[in-house]
């Protein structure tokens, strides 16, 4: 960098990136979307650097926040099998229905919640979010009627709403975008260390019990608890931008933010292009207009919808393979180990060939052949054989989606509403509820007939919106072929045209 570069406002570098960009960009490149590279071993080693106390600090306070998310999610059905039920005065069917009731503040609250995380800081709001559910977990210690119980549950999935998105969000406010899918892969994959580590926290505290306080009690005090003790560490530790993050030097400060700004060739906003942190209705609407992002989720909700199912049925499913009791349910632990392997390996790989709907696309194919083979096999040994194929590639689907989305939403206010919307992807566990019911049994092959067939269309549309990005970008590149420096500083001003609207935005796919 020279000190001509260090004399350019903001606005110069970005049209000068932008203006290299359309230049150096040649026929073969139109598959890549604007983004960083280190240009050299000196950035790639403080790259490495920068990502490893990220990872460390950020992704590790992320991530054991996710498997409070689960466990304070889905602690009451593990109390259930205690005295909970008659020791709170309720009725048998007073869990399950609490269950579903979560979701009635869960779901649609998701794009308020992440917009709030945007205006007040993503970082203030994770660890504000992790304070309220662990408080509220540890009221249900108290519990002494159905109405308190369902209030709670209606709370408590208020107050999750949105954790998932905005912890995405605020990632890829850390991370370049095509280092951002591992991260995001490796965050998601803690939803399986969830499941796993709450049956085994909750059976050991049930196990503490004494006149005054029951297991049950101890289990939703310890494990609010524990939540509202990595809120306060969240309050103290995350930063609120990698420009002050206490964490890194001033060197790594300085190359965090700028690798940032290369990421995306200036077409996100910059305070000298007038763009406030508040939340415009432009905002918005400029997601609600974009039918190919709101199609992205659409089809989303098909390629999460298997992992929705298996995540509640599979054990259930693997009754119908031979198995039964306990033995099912323990029998259904490798399958889950298959998938996290899997969403690794495929969100790895989607980073190194920056590739997103491809990749997406493979993990639903190999999700499709296990539903076929589950659904047609007679054989119980080969049919939960392919349960371990379907598990290996579904689970891939959820953070690259969610990393696609934000790598071609630059405005930061749009990128975190449409993150907020593709939270709406949990609307899958309503189509699995109505497909996995216990008349099918003991072969599911009906509901995993229909799974199948679900995930087959939701293929087919990440490949049609790939098409239109790939036509979309070669519109954008014969148009940029005609320009002058004139006309990049125009699009740079315009306010017409901002984010991934400018023509000097490339799509990835």
């Amino acid at each position: 960098m020279g000190p001509a570069d260090l004399e350019r406002s903001p606005t110069d570098k970005a049209v000068h990136a932008e203006v290299d960009f359309a230049k150096n960009a040649g026929p073969g490149s139109e598959q890549f979307a604007t983004h960083y590279a280190p240009a050299g071993e000196a950035e790639k080693h403080l790259d490495r650097k920068i990502n490893s106390k990220l990872d460390f600090i950020v992704l590790l306070i992320l991530a054991v926040s996710f498997i409070l998310c689960g466990i304070d999610k889905t602690n009451v059905g593990f109390v259930a099998t205690s005295s909970f039920i008659k020791d709170a005065n309720l009725q048998p069917d007073d869990v399950p229905t609490s269950l579903s009731l979560f979701s009635a503040t869960y779901v649609p609250l998701q794009p308020i919640s992440v917009l709030i995380g945007r205006r007040v800081g993503a970082h203030r709001w994770i660890a504000t979010l992790l304070l309220a559910w662990g408080a509220l977990c540890m009221a249900h210690a108290g519990i002494r009627s159905t109405g308190t119980l369902i209030a709670l549950r209606l709370l408590l999935g208020a107050a999750e709403a949105g954790f998932t998105q905005t912890a995405f969000y605020y990632m890829s406010l850390m991370y370049p975008k095509f280092s951002l899918g591992l991260r995001m892969g490796l965050f998601s994959g803690m939803y399986s260390v969830a499941g796993a580590f709450a049956g085994l926290l909750a059976y050991g505290l049930l196990h503490i019990d004494s006149p005054r306080v029951h297991g049950w009690q101890i289990v939703f005090l310890v494990e609010g608890g524990l939540s509202v003790l990595v809120a306060i560490v969240a309050f103290l530790v995350l930063p609120a931008e990698v420009g002050t993050a206490w964490f890194l030097n001033s060197a790594e400060r300085a190359h965090a933010v700028s690798r940032m700004e290369r990421d995306l060739a200036g077409a996100q906003e910059v305070t000298e292009y007038g763009q406030s942190e508040g939340i415009t209705v432009r905002d918005i609407l400029d997601v609600l207009k974009d039918w190919k992002k709101l199609l992205i989720i659409v089809f989303n909700i098909l390629a999460v919808l298997p992992v929705t199912a298996f995540t509640t049925f599979l054990p259930l499913v693997v009754e119908g393979m031979g198995y039964s009791g306990v033995t099912a349910t323990l029998m259904s632990v490798p399958p889950f180990v298959a998938g996290t392997a899997g969403l690794i390996l495929i969100v790895f790989s989607s980073d190194h060939f920056r590739e997103r709907s491809l990749h997406t696309v493979f993990g639903m194919l190999l999700g499709l052949i296990g539903c076929a083979v589950m659904a047609a096999a007679s054989d119980p040994k080969l049919r939960y054989g392919f349960a371990h194929v379907c598990l290996s590639g579904v689970f891939a689907s959820g953070p690259l989606i969610a990393v696609w989305l934000a790598g071609n939403t630059p405005w930061k206010t749009s990128r975190s509403f449409v993150l907020g919307l593709n939270g709406y992807s949990n609307l899958a566990g309503v189509i699995a509820g109505q497909l996995f019911k216990s008349k099918y049994a003991p072969s599911y092959s009906y509901p995993l007939t229909v799974t199948m067939i679900l995930i087959a269309v939701g293929m087919v549309g990440f490949v049609f919106i790939r098409v239109m990005y790939m036509l979309e970008n070669r519109r954008r590149r014969k148009i940029l072929a005609t320009w002058t420096e004139e006309n990049f500083i125009e699009e740079m001003s315009s306010t017409e045209r901002r984010g991934d609207q400018r023509y000097t935005f490339i799509y990835g796919y």
